[in-house]
């Protein structure tokens, strides 16, 4: 490679990590990252937006040797990852870190090359879709790949509205409920903000054309590492995400909506999980009920703020849909409760704790361990929704 384009990445490298010391606040995978072997390459995925390029400037900063570039830039595109990573190598760098890495068709090989000679280390991002368990260069005894999900309400507090709010458990929500919601009573002003303008960090103005130009990104570039995309497979995205952000979640099975796209169920259960590995999409199966074969038909949900987005161009979003979003968006690990036909359930079991959402005015007659509610009722079962926010 030429001098002078090594030159421009160590230019441009100083003057973006420089950039990203104005961020005083870190993600939470920042610290998981930290306690990573050495002995491993270190990926991060997410969807667009969430601050993939920022951690890692920020990880880059306060590592020895390090420096950081882009796979997408237009003057890096004749080139190997492998002859860039090795260029840079011969300028003493030891930590090279990687953005948007997806954009290499064959980037699995490279980074399977680069390991194997054990002369520098690499950090990379890339989209939600990038797997590295299945790939053919197989990097998982390489490389741990962490996924950095949506901005919580609690780091929405924290980097948005200048609190300093730890993470708390589960447990210790359920258990500490009634101090939470006295200590932390002010935040709950800032709860419908961040089901506007939550979920990824792009700026308040111009947020929605940022997140527009995001999820259209997503459907036809990231996508695309799954499948090929054409037009009528981006068209039948659009008026699927569409599909669920007016309805209920119990509304959006696999026969109704391929009804609504008038295509196969096979096809749509194929797109429900490109969009969940994307991360635009989020399921919620059944509860396992032991003896008995339980119909595996998730709930879906969107990614906050994507329903609101949906309401930006004039759908009307049903409120009960939202708040379940939200509670389904800050965990994982979790199931929905399915009765029989016309039975009212409780909507959610974590571990072994049934929830329920609802409003403030909600009743226990569906016998939920917890109901969670707007507003800052603590009483008999009542838990305040926005603590489950604080959760990562």
């Amino acid at each position: 490679m030429e001098e002078k384009i090594i030159d421009r990445i160590v230019i441009i490298s100083k003057k973006l990590i420089k950039w990203a010391k104005k961020f005083k606040k870190r993600r939470y995978l920042y610290r998981e990252i930290q306690k990573i072997d050495p002995e491993y390459f270190v990926g991060i995925k997410g969807i667009r937006g969430v601050g993939k390029t920022v951690l890692m400037l920020q990880i880059a900063g306060e590592t020895k040797n390090s420096v950081y570039f882009s796979a997408d830039s237009s003057i890096l595109k004749p080139f190997s990852l492998y002859e860039i990573v090795y260029s840079l190598r011969n300028r003493g760098f030891e930590n090279v870190f990687i953005d948007e890495i997806h954009k290499r068709g064959n980037w699995q090989e490279e980074i399977k090359t680069i390991y194997d000679e054990r002369e520098v280390r690499i950090f990379f991002s890339g989209s939600s879709a990038i797997d590295i368990v299945y790939s053919s260069a197989d990097l998982s005894r390489r490389v741990v790949l962490k996924e950095l999900k949506p901005i919580s309400l609690r780091e929405f507090l924290n980097i948005r509205k200048g609190f300093n709010i730890p993470v708390y458990d589960i447990k210790t929500i359920i258990k500490k409920k009634k101090d939470l919601t006295i200590k932390y009573a002010e935040c709950i002003k800032f709860f419908e903000e961040y089901l506007e303008f939550g979920g990824v960090l792009y700026p308040k103005n111009g947020f929605y054309e940022a997140l527009d130009n995001a999820i259209r990104k997503v459907i036809v570039d990231d996508l695309s590492a799954l499948r090929e995309i054409d037009v009528k497979y981006e068209n039948n995205v659009y008026k699927f995400l569409y599909f669920i952000a007016k309805s209920h979640p119990f509304e959006t099975n696999y026969t109704k909506v391929s009804k609504f796209l008038e295509t196969s169920k096979t096809f749509v259960i194929k797109m429900v999980e490109d969009l969940e590995k994307a991360g635009i999409i989020k399921t919620v199966f059944p509860c396992a009920k032991k003896g008995i074969d339980i119909k595996r038909e998730p709930k879906i949900y969107l990614t906050i703020p994507i329903r609101k987005y949906f309401e930006k161009k004039g759908i009307k979003i049903e409120i009960g849909s939202l708040r379940e979003e939200f509670f389904v968006n800050h965990f994982s690990e979790l199931c929905y409760l399915k009765g029989k036909k016309g039975e009212k359930m409780p909507d959610f079991k974590l571990g072994d704790t049934i929830i329920e959402i609802g409003g403030v005015s909600k009743k226990r007659y569906q016998n939920p361990d917890y109901i969670a509610i707007d507003g800052l009722n603590t009483s008999e079962n009542k838990i305040p929704l926005f603590l489950f926010g604080f959760v990562y």
